[in-house]
């Protein structure tokens, strides 16, 4: 059996999130068929991250085994015009036996494309959230360098969160201020808690219009409770923009 690694990219507005789900169109449900039709068996398509419902993705690492000899050229090909517009395929490569994407991925990067000013270009809507009011972006840059390091994120996790253990290690957390009051937000982590980036960042903007002090963060991350923390910003601003696996790719 061949193991074949897959690195898309996707829109996910009209997904609900990555994972199969019985009744609603999924990325990976989507792609399972496509790589069935294309390879003409049934296989087991495996994830490196779990992407909520209208989330986007750069950089998405899926794996699969085949009896197949196909090339990959032709496997790429076959797919990407199996896979409807906002799905594509974008490197396919044979990779060692035994290799699952969620085990071999070491980080994660993922980007929240933010806007500050008063009308939010029309093009722009399905992938960018506009903050309502003045922020204060200087007080939001403080607040973000609280989440470096490892801390237990309870309090910035869903209810429905099922994770063994809240402990997680952020290696990166800042703003970058982009032209035409364009904002966004980077954070790279080990492993992320469902909803956890999405929480971070409405809290980041509760901070940045005064609802919240960026020193209020260490007591937060004491109370181990998500109703203190700030709202859920929306999916449609949030990107998973890299991932890095054990060999120290990058797509």
């Amino acid at each position: 059996m061949r193991t074949i690694k897959l690195v898309l990219e996707y829109d996910g507005t009209a997904y609900a999130g990555w994972q199969i789900q019985p009744h609603d169109p999924t990325v990976q449900g989507v792609l399972k068929n496509a790589v069935e039709l294309v390879m003409n068996h049934p296989i087991i398509l495996n994830g490196a991250s779990r992407t909520d419902a209208g989330v986007h993705a750069h950089c998405q690492v899926a794996a699969f085994q085949t009896s197949s000899e196909r090339p990959i050229p032709d496997i790429m090909k076959g797919l990407n015009a199996m896979l409807p517009a906002d799905i594509r395929i974008c490197h396919a490569e044979e990779v060692h036996p035994g290799f699952h994407p969620r085990a071999e991925a070491i980080a994660k990067t993922y980007r929240y494309a933010l806007f500050s000013g008063r009308k939010l270009p029309v093009f722009q809507h399905p992938y960018c959230t506009r903050i309502r009011g003045r922020i204060n972006l200087e007080k939001m840059e403080k607040g973000a360098q609280y989440f470096l390091g490892t801390h237990d994120f309870s309090s910035f996790r869903s209810a429905h969160c099922s994770a063994r253990t809240t402990i997680r290690k952020i290696s990166e957390s800042h703003f970058n201020k982009l032209q035409n009051d364009h904002l966004e937000y980077i954070i790279s982590g080990n492993r992320f808690l469902h909803n956890m980036v999405r929480i971070i960042v409405g809290t980041l903007i509760w901070i940045g219009q005064g609802k919240m002090m960026a020193e209020d963060l260490p007591a937060l991350f004491e109370k181990k409770d998500r109703r203190f923390a700030g709202p859920t910003a929306p999916a449609k601003g949030l990107f998973l923009e890299n991932i890095r696996l054990k060999e120290d790719e990058k797509w």
